[in-house]
C-alpha cells in the first residue's frame, strides 16, 4: 500500500477525486480546494493512495502560516471539547484534516477504502506528518459517516463535540415532491403562500428566477452585513462581497441570490449551485420581526429556492445549522455533524503504533 503525499489536487483527476466523498458538497469539492490552495494563510498537503489506476484517498490537510485562527470557528479551543482536549491546539500546533475553510467537511477517502485497517494505515502516515512538527490532528466538521470510520479507525481516540444539526431537503426535482411531504409539511406551504400573497410580497425576479451576485452586490451585501451584526457576530459589507466574489470564480458553482420586496421591507438570500444540489448560504432581511417580515423570510429563503430548483432539477438543498423549527416544517431532515480532536500526546502514539498496532 504505497502513501505519498502531494501538494496539489491538479495532481488528481477532478472527477475520481469528487468521487471519493460528496457529503460536503462544493465545500470539498475539487475546484473549491484548488481555490483554498492559494490562499497564503494555509499550506496545503493531499495524502493520496492510488490503487490499479484508480484513486482510492486523497485527504486534503492544512497547516497554518498564522498566529491566530484565520476563521475563529475552527479554533478547537473554542469548540467545548470536554476535559480541555483542544487546549493545546493553537494554530501553530494543528494540522487540520479535510478542509479549513465552508464550515464542511468531507473525508476523501472511498466507501470501499474505510474499513478500519485501511483507514489507519491512512492515519498513521497523518499522524506521523503531525507528529514531526509536535501538532494535534484536528477533524473539523465531520459528518455522521466520516466521524463514525474514524473512530473505528482509532479506537474511539478522538475527542468529538456534536455540533448543531445540517438541515437538508431532499427530492426536488421529483415532480411529486409537495404532494410527498407529510401533511403539517404541506399544509405549513400553503399557508405560507397565503401570506406571501397577502403581505404582499414581490419576488425580485419573476418565474422561479434569481439575480447573479454581481446584479445584487450594491445592496444584497450591505443587508447581509447589517443582519450578521444584529445576531452579534458583525461582518462588514466590504468583506461580504469578498466572500461571494470568491466563489464567483470557481467555475463550476452559480452564485445567486434571491430577492423580495414588500410595502416597507426588502430581504434577500444567497445561494450556491453545484452539481445537482444549491446551498441556501445567508439571508439579509431589513424591518421588524412581524407578519410582513416573516413573510419576505420565507419567500427569499424557502420558496423561491423551492421554485428555482424544481425548474432547473437540483434535487438537493442544504440550509445549514441554524433555525431548525422553520427548516423542518418546510420538510426539512437533518445530519449530525462534529468537530474532533486527536490531541498532540494521541497523535505520537498513533504515529508510533504503524498500521498494524
Amino acid at each position: 500500500m504505497a502513501i505519498s503525499f502531494t501538494s496539489a489536487v491538479a495532481d488528481f483527476d477532478q472527477k475520481q477525486f469528487d468521487a471519493l466523498d460528496r457529503t460536503a458538497g462544493f465545500a470539498s469539492s475539487y475546484t473549491r480546494l484548488l481555490q483554498k490552495e492559494q490562499d497564503p494563510r494555509w499550506i496545503s498537503r493531499y495524502l493520496w493512495w492510488a490503487e490499479d489506476d484508480r484513486l482510492r484517498a486523497a485527504i486534503p490537510v492544512y497547516r497554518s502560516r498564522m498566529s491566530s485562527w484565520p476563521d475563529p470557528r475552527y479554533d478547537p479551543r473554542s469548540w467545548g471539547l470536554p476535559d480541555g482536549a483542544g487546549d493545546d491546539c493553537t494554530p501553530r500546533a494543528s494540522l487540520l484534516v479535510g478542509g479549513c475553510g465552508d464550515r464542511r467537511t468531507g473525508l476523501h477517502v472511498d466507501v470501499e477504502s474505510r474499513t478500519p485497517d485501511t483507514l489507519r494505515s491512512l492515519l498513521v502516515e497523518l499522524a506521523r506528518f503531525a507528529a514531526d512538527e509536535d501538532r494535534c490532528l484536528v477533524f473539523p466538521y465531520m459528518h455522521a459517516d466520516a466521524r463514525n470510520a474514524l473512530d473505528a479507525a482509532t479506537d474511539d481516540r478522538i475527542t468529538w463535540v456534536e455540533l448543531p444539526r445540517e438541515a437538508h431537503v431532499f427530492g426536488l426535482a421529483d415532480p411529486e415532491w409537495e404532494n410527498r411531504l407529510p401533511r403539517r409539511v404541506r399544509r405549513t406551504l400553503r399557508q405560507d403562500r397565503r401570506r406571501i400573497a397577502a403581505t404582499p410580497v414581490t419576488d425580485g425576479v419573476a418565474g422561479g428566477g434569481a439575480l447573479s451576485w454581481d446584479e445584487a452586490r450594491p445592496w444584497a451585501a450591505e443587508l447581509i452585513s447589517r443582519q450578521h451584526t444584529a445576531k452579534g457576530d458583525p461582518e462588514p459589507p466590504e468583506f461580504v462581497d469578498f466572500r461571494y466574489s470568491d466563489l464567483q470564480e470557481n467555475p463550476d458553482v452559480d452564485v445567486i441570490v434571491f430577492t423580495a420586496r414588500s410595502p416597507t421591507l426588502r430581504g434577500v438570500a444567497t445561494a450556491v449551485v453545484w452539481a445537482d444540489e444549491m446551498e441556501v448560504c445567508e439571508f439579509g432581511l431589513s424591518g421588524e420581526n412581524d407578519e410582513e417580515h416573516l413573510a419576505v423570510y420565507i419567500s427569499v429563503g424557502f420558496h423561491q429556492p423551492f421554485q428555482y430548483a424544481q425548474a432547473r432539477g437540483i434535487n438537493h438543498l442544504r440550509y445549514g445549522r441554524t433555525s431548525e423549527a422553520p427548516k423542518a416544517i418546510r420538510g426539512a431532515v437533518f445530519t449530525e455533524n462534529s468537530n474532533g480532536v486527536l490531541g498532540i500526546d494521541e497523535t505520537k502514539r498513533l504515529a508510533r503504533r504503524g498500521p498494524d498496532g
